[in-house]
């Protein structure tokens, strides 16, 4: 995922775009894993939201794309190119699809080699950075539509455009839910417990967690962001010495967790759980349920499920019925300012993130707003009511906290789940936070 530069030596700036702050490791599995295998047609891919003028009529000349979707790019991306030639026949779009494209941003925007047009993502360029390297995209009227557009606004300009949005919900297998004889999908925490007690009753594991493989239990952090309704929890966890108590919403999320594994809603062994068999499992309806980003849903369909079977819904967190969710950004797009075609850089963004298919093709929430998903399960997600609070970058004192406490929410959420004494594992980490807070200044 990924973009540019000028003037500071290459040196200083490498070393100051490898301070900047990390990513979130769902969007960045979202964005390698999930192509979808049937396309939406790019005319079909916007039903909601009328498109707005074209950046110039004077569209011309060659650009390059440089992104980091190696598993499309003899594919879908040159379908999405055919459609873009079919509105300007003299443009081209050359596809520079690489691996390890963070780093190799990086490396081109310290020699001033950016190409026109990039994926921005990971930890390659940080927004405050953008000014440096990209050109103002405020000229596509899209400022108003998109999600994310406060990320990547600088002093009142828009430098990138999300290419489209992640989320974790619950994915579950209808057939599984029928055999149960569960009729609807669950919209309170209590509901979600009663729905899971059916399932074990009819001998379906209810939820696969992969508790051994760790990077799952990633998923059930963002919880604590719905129960909270606030993005930015971990930066106001910063700011206290005991953040990790059970009527906090990181101990609440906790407590979610932990009633999984003491009812056995879970895999019978936790700790010998496989993703990819886990797969399978969910494919064929022995496992009901599991909480994931969306990047998930076409992985199970590839496993043996037909698509009509998989389902995704937003989690409850609570009993009172209003169903919240964080939204990420995947990659962004941005356009180098020193591209010899502006407006043809500019122009594929713009036709990038509003006719393409791009996102539906990926498994994203579509980047404009008001565009539905053609993704049955995107639109049963979307359409259930949920609101969906967008969630960017931590604070760097957070994060430094994070860093120095070494801090990792699969290790708090695997002990505290399994332990006999769950406060002791709260008591622990609240003195490491506060022992550690002292340590690191703002």
């Amino acid at each position: 995922m990924n973009n540019r530069l000028t003037k500071l030596s290459c040196v200083m700036l490498i070393a100051g775009l490898l301070s900047a702050c990390g990513s979130n490791n769902n969007a960045n599995n979202a964005s390698s894993e999930s192509a979808s295998p049937s396309p939406s047609s790019p005319a079909a891919s916007s039903p909601a939201a009328e498109p707005s003028a074209e950046p110039s009529p004077d569209i011309s000349g060659k650009i390059t794309f440089l992104n980091h979707r190696t598993d499309i790019a003899e594919t879908k991306m040159k379908d999405y190119v055919a459609e873009f030639k079919k509105l300007y026949p003299n443009a081209d779009v050359e596809i520079e699809a690489v691996k390890d494209q963070s780093n190799i941003l990086k490396v081109r925007a310290a020699s001033g080699q950016l190409p026109d047009v990039t994926f921005v993502g990971g930890d390659s360029i940080q927004p405050k950075d953008y000014p440096k390297f990209f050109a103002p995209l405020d000229d596509l009227g899209l400022n108003d539509q998109v999600y994310f557009a406060g990320q990547s606004t600088i002093d009142g300009k828009l430098y990138a455009i999300t290419s489209g949005g992640s989320i974790t919900g619950m994915l579950y297998n209808k057939k599984a839910f029928a055999t149960a004889g569960i009729t609807a999908v669950p919209k309170t925490l209590d509901e979600f417990y009663a729905a899971c007690e059916k399932l074990k009753a009819a001998g379906i594991v209810p939820v696969a967690t992969n508790f051994k493989d760790k990077w799952p239990l990633n998923n059930y952090e963002s919880l604590a962001q719905a129960i909270a309704n606030d993005v930015n929890i971990m930066d106001k966890n910063a700011e206290i010495d005991t953040p990790f108590n059970t009527d906090q919403p990181y101990g609440k999320a906790l407590d979610i967790f932990r009633t999984l594994a003491v009812k056995k809603y879970t895999e019978p062994d936790l700790f010998s759980t496989n993703w990819e068999q886990s797969k399978k499992d969910l494919a064929t309806g022995k496992f009901a349920m599991a909480l994931l980003g969306n990047w998930a849903i076409q992985q199970v369909i590839d496993n043996g499920a037909a698509p009509e079977d998989i389902g995704f819904f937003p989690m409850p967190v609570d009993n009172s019925g209003n169903l919240i969710a964080p939204i990420g950004s995947d990659a962004v797009l941005a356009v180098s300012k020193d591209s010899e075609h502006l407006d043809t850089a500019k122009a594929w963004v713009k036709f990038f993130v509003e006719k393409s298919g791009y996102d539906n093709d990926s498994g994203f929430v579509p980047a404009i707003k008001s565009k539905q998903s053609s993704l049955t399960q995107i639109a049963e997600f979307t359409g259930s009511g949920v609101s969906m609070i967008e969630s960017g970058p931590r604070g760097d004192y957070a994060n430094n906290v994070i860093n120095k406490a070494q801090f990792a929410w699969p290790d708090l959420a695997q002990e505290y789940a399994v332990a006999s004494d769950p406060q002791s594992v709260l008591d622990t980490y609240n003195k490491k936070w506060a022992d550690t807070r002292k340590q690191v200044t703002k």
